[in-house]
């Protein structure tokens, strides 16, 4: 009995073994099921179901869950570093893996861009792939047709159950608090904490804010001002030197709650404005702090407002 079970380990590790692939620069992966074998040509569309989550479980996308397929096209070579892209150039049509990448890495070659505050450096993040089809530019026109409707009808509709939500918690949290806050259409809450003066912004003026930024049980997560981003232990080395967010209003520089809240303002006036997830990152991940649909809530001083010269 001893000898069949030493039998049947040493053939799951063969298996798992024999599953153990490579990719050119050395990443490694695991295929899980076994497609059609066949090479996909270049310039085809990759259509695949996408899970990836942090060091701690938690989930930062699935194609599924949403509702929407990942869609890459497969042409030229593959960026250097780019682990996801050189695993998914492997794969054919059926195929399912599972690989892990270093945050680092991840972030730096195929993300390009830095690591979003708060999240840890040294974790490792997990993927899962399965290329469930292979298309023509036909196809994939098709196909995104398709998804951009579907996707407008599900943003919308969960918008609006969303934003039902929010307004619940926002409120419960002022009448709470025992304060009372002005409102607007969209569901933005707002208290004018210091009078300016002049004009309020307008569409195109460029504006110099100071804020900080935190969520409803008092987590900081950024703040233009140096002394406060070390009072609240979210200072960066790296940003110094501190100084007001330069922002021309009306180009969508910033979440739409922003931009909103900007043109309630004037001159020299503060403001602690509540704004719900669907006018900030809606079910994104930010980063440890900024989860999916977390309302947040920024104190903000218009430092200066400029029209551009024509």
């Amino acid at each position: 009995m001893k000898n069949y079970l030493l039998l049947l380990f040493f053939a799951a590790v063969l298996a798992a073994c024999s599953n153990s692939k490579k990719t050119p620069s050395g990443y490694e992966f695991t295929v899980l099921r076994k497609g059609d074998g066949v090479k996909v040509d270049s310039g085809k569309f990759l259509v695949m179901n996408l899970v990836f989550k942090d060091g701690k479980d938690s989930v930062w996308n699935d194609s599924q869950k949403n509702g929407f397929p990942a869609v890459i096209q497969n042409q030229g070579a593959v960026p250097e570093g780019d682990a996801v892209l050189e695993v998914v150039k492997m794969m054919t049509k059926g195929d399912s893996v599972s690989f892990k990448i270093p945050a680092k890495k991840l972030f730096e070659k195929t993300f390009r861009q830095p690591i979003p505050f708060g999240v840890d450096t040294t974790q490792t993040f997990t993927f899962n792939i399965g290329l469930k089809d292979v298309m023509d530019r036909e196809q994939i026109n098709k196909l995104q047709q398709d998804m951009v409707a579907k996707q407008n009808e599900k943003m919308l509709k969960d918008q609006q159950v969303q934003l039902a939500k929010d307004t619940v918690i926002i409120d419960a949290f002022l009448k709470a608090k025992n304060v009372a806050a002005s409102k607007t259409k969209s569901g933005l809450r707002y208290i004018i904490t210091q009078a300016g003066k002049g004009e309020n912004v307008k569409s195109g003026q460029a504006v110099k804010i100071n804020y900080s930024g935190y969520l409803l049980n008092g987590k900081y997560f950024d703040s233009s001002n140096e002394e406060e981003a070390k009072k609240y232990n979210v200072f960066n080395e790296a940003r110094k030197p501190y100084a007001p967010l330069e922002v021309t209003v009306g180009f969508q520089q910033v979440i739409p709650g922003w931009e909103e809240a900007m043109q309630l303002m004037n001159k020299g006036s503060k403001m602690t404005v509540y704004i719900p997830s669907t006018l900030a990152y809606g079910n994104q991940k930010r980063g440890e702090i900024i989860t999916e649909n977390s309302v947040l809530v920024f104190d903000m001083e218009m430092v200066d407002i400029n029209t551009p010269k024509k």
